[in-house]
């Protein structure tokens, strides 16, 4: 073969070879360039093919649309007894998955509800519910008092009288917890009579009894009977000043944690509100009204009582009774104080003058050959009036 027609060959061989590759390369269906650069191939720009549903795997849905409704809402809060007024009320959008509008208890426009009577309280921006509305004026009572809704479920509100002793000087306010301090006059009794000792004693004279003749001297409950051994006789023991027994004294902490939940006298909530409107007015007209002792300076505010009488008490019915009954059998009982959050169970031993005595508080005094005039039972300790004046 002469070496030209070799080198054409050769050429033809070169040519053809280039072909095939840029073929392979550059195809339409994507090659090899579309593998090694992606998003190079003709097709970018178009959009990405879907991707293959995994086996097994749920169908990916999209996201729905939140949809919002008309509902009524307060536009300030309406306490119980409010008649409904256009001012009073508005229209807000609420989502349509919110547990009321679900329930279909909502109002969509406020001249469905004017006129109405409000059931429950109802706070600003918070929706006007069918159930919070009554259906007449007579539908209001059945709700029972405004004070059991403070009162928690398993425990009852009792009324303590107070003064500013008993009363811890007034400090206490509604949220607080108070325990009960109790001093007994105890006095020893006969267990047949149930009354106080000593019991009546009428002496015998025997020889009357004998004689027929009245035996029986004048009774007294002053002394008792005793064998005088120097007189080989029996004689009557009297105390020298003729008084009665010293009734024994004992204090003790008794009720704990039972919680303040109003100071005063309870006042009804729509009274309180036209108070409230009044004083409003007289703010209005420049008038500054004088603090009257006893008074409060805001009906609703239980916190700005000066001197209340009373408090009502939350406690189990257990510890109601047994304040009760303490009141009931002239008890003393004063309220103490907790600190704030102080939730303990206190342990405490109970104090009289021989437990005082035995645990080394007090120690006897000396016997002295003179003391004070006048008696220092006759005396009148200084004391405060249970008042302020």
């Amino acid at each position: 073969m002469r070496p030209r027609t070799f080198i054409l060959l050769i050429l033809v061989l070169v040519v053809a070879a280039a072909a095939v590759v840029l073929f392979i390369v550059f195809r339409p269906e994507g090659g090899f360039l579309e593998n090694v650069l992606p998003g190079s191939s003709e097709s970018e720009g178009q959009a990405p093919a879907p991707v293959a549903q995994e086996p097994g795997q749920p169908v990916p849905t999209a996201t729905p649309e939140l949809k919002y409704v008309p509902v009524v809402v307060a536009v300030s809060d309406l306490p119980v007894g409010e008649r409904i007024r256009p001012d009073l009320v508005a229209v807000e959008n609420r989502p349509e998955t919110n547990v009321a509008v679900v329930a279909g208890v909502t109002f969509s426009d406020p001249d469905q509800i004017v006129g109405q009577i409000v059931k429950t309280a109802i706070s600003e921006g918070q929706e006007v519910l069918r159930p919070m509305l009554a259906l007449n004026p007579s539908d209001i009572a059945s709700l029972g008092s405004d004070l059991s809704l403070y009162v928690d479920q398993g425990k009852v509100a009792v009324a303590f009288p107070v003064d500013r002793f008993s009363g811890a000087a007034y400090a206490m306010r509604p949220g607080d917890l108070v325990d009960a301090l109790m001093t007994l006059q105890l006095v020893d009794l006969d267990s047949e009579f149930q009354t106080a000792l000593p019991n009546i004693i009428e002496r015998v004279d025997e020889a009357a009894l004998q004689n027929g003749q009245a035996f029986l001297f004048p009774p007294t409950n002053n002394g008792r009977l005793e064998l005088i051994p120097n007189l080989n006789s029996v004689g009557l023991i009297a105390p020298g000043e003729g008084r009665e027994p010293i009734p024994k004294r004992i204090t003790q902490l008794t009720l704990q944690q039972m919680q303040v939940i109003w100071v005063g006298s309870w006042r009804d909530p729509r009274i309180s509100m036209r108070q409230e409107f009044q004083a409003d007015a007289i703010r209005d007209s420049q008038i500054v009204p004088t603090a009257v002792p006893g008074q409060p300076l805001s009906p609703e505010d239980p916190r700005r009582e000066f001197s209340p009488d009373i408090v009502i008490l939350s406690m189990s019915a257990q510890d109601a009774l047994t304040l009760k009954w303490a009141m009931e059998t002239g008890i003393n009982v004063d309220l103490a104080l907790r600190a704030q959050g102080d939730n303990s169970v206190f342990t405490t031993t109970s104090v009289s003058l021989p437990q005082i005595f035995e645990q080394g508080v007090l120690t006897a005094p000396q016997t002295n050959d003179f003391g004070l005039q006048p008696r220092i039972d006759d005396l009148q300790p200084p004391s405060l009036p249970p008042t302020p004046p």
